[in-house]
């Protein structure tokens, strides 16, 4: 999620911003992998991956999408649907939603601060915060077919967290009995939320990612000094399930493909920014190379990630794993060296992303083809 400035890359947008069930937190992520479902790999036509010892390497193709100007200043909180755009104000007390002719707005009240906005084709979410993160988060829904605005209230959800949304389907974290910290779904047609999957004590989850293909999160221990760290996809139950591949204790991003999964690792604790990302596809495995923590997105059934520059003369790059099992660079930033990319944004097949650097910021979006 992009915040009102979001042009220096913080501890805090790096670190994890996360509760935990029934402990005082911890300053990092869960138990150890176990398996995910998949055949052999080789379907007609598509790359062949390899063991998960032995990944293949996937080799990028540039493949730059077609971006346009948002015309919003960089760091500006703001998403794109395919009809609707979001537009947030400088202080996080207002975002405009509109349309050809239409237009619906949500302010974040007295002692609230907007901390999400989500979008699919045909909603949108926006999440206020109390300020003083000790009641509950008032969450906002504006039906896109009609620009009629609503409530989700129960279950109440948490104070921060991570949320996501996908068609109508929506993710987030509450609290249930003893205070565990749980997962929540609400179904905002017709305003139907009902709690989850509960964090066991003394851990919590992270990460959310939503798509057509399934949802991914990421649970943790409270260990000391590193947390274990596991990536998981939801079951038909709502049960996460660990992903089959990821070396014990070192995941971080996960979104669920068409064929299986993406995830990233991070090697070395002390560089939690710096992460490798991989993919499963039919039970066999892709090595996606480097990549930044916390930036996997799925839209419009690939997945996007973002890539710092790996010399003084490159740029920055969004990469994307499509559903053909290729790897491609979708953007890349027009400043080499020192330059970074925020946080892509998925607002129904529509992407939005920003671009820093000392040859100029960009906001830009693209349709996902």
């Amino acid at each position: 999620t992009s915040g009102s400035d979001v042009r220096v890359r913080t501890p805090a947008a790096l670190a994890l911003v996360v509760a935990l069930s029934g402990c005082a937190g911890t300053d990092e992520p869960a138990p150890t992998p176990s398996t995910s479902p998949g055949q052999p790999s080789g379907e007609a036509g598509l790359p062949t991956g390899g063991p998960v010892d032995d990944p293949v390497a996937a080799e990028p193709a540039t493949a730059l999408m077609d971006w346009q100007d948002t015309g919003v200043e960089a760091g500006t909180r703001y998403v794109k649907g395919p009809e609707w755009e979001a537009l947030g104000d400088g202080g996080d007390t207002l975002v405009e939603l509109t349309r050809d002719g239409d237009a619906a707005s949500v302010r974040a009240g007295r002692g609230r601060t907007i901390s999400e906005v989500l979008m699919s084709a045909s909603w949108a979410v926006v999440v206020r915060q109390d300020k003083a993160e000790t009641a509950p988060s008032e969450v906002a829904v504006v039906d896109l077919a009609t620009g009629e605005t609503g409530e989700v209230t129960t279950p109440p959800a948490a104070s921060g967290g991570s949320w996501a949304l996908t068609d109508g389907d929506l993710y987030y974290p509450t609290y249930g009995d003893g205070g565990a910290y749980c997962l929540a779904t609400a179904a905002l047609a017709d305003s139907n939320g009902e709690d989850g999957w509960c964090a066991p004590d003394r851990s919590g989850f992270s990460g959310l990612t939503a798509s057509e293909h399934g949802v991914g999160i990421m649970t943790f221990d409270d260990a000391r000094p590193v947390a274990c760290r596991t990536v998981n996809l939801l079951d038909a139950s709502g049960v996460p399930q660990p992903v089959d591949g990821p070396a014990d204790c070192t995941a971080w991003d996960v979104a669920a493909t068409a064929d299986g999964a993406v995830w990233s690792e991070v090697p070395k604790p002390r560089r939690q920014e710096e992460a490798r990302f991989h993919a499963a596809a039919d039970g066999a495995y892709f090595d996606l190379g480097p990549g930044t923590t916390g930036s996997a997105v799925p839209c419009g059934g690939s997945v996007f990630f973002v890539r710092d520059p790996q010399g003084p003369d490159e740029p920055a790059r969004l990469m994307r794993w499509t559903p053909e099992r290729t790897l491609q660079v979708a953007y890349e930033s027009p400043s080499t060296g020192n330059a970074f990319l925020g946080e892509p944004v998925c607002g129904g097949g529509v992407l939005t992303l920003t671009s820093y650097g000392e040859q100029g910021d960009e906001h830009v979006w693209a349709n996902v083809g």
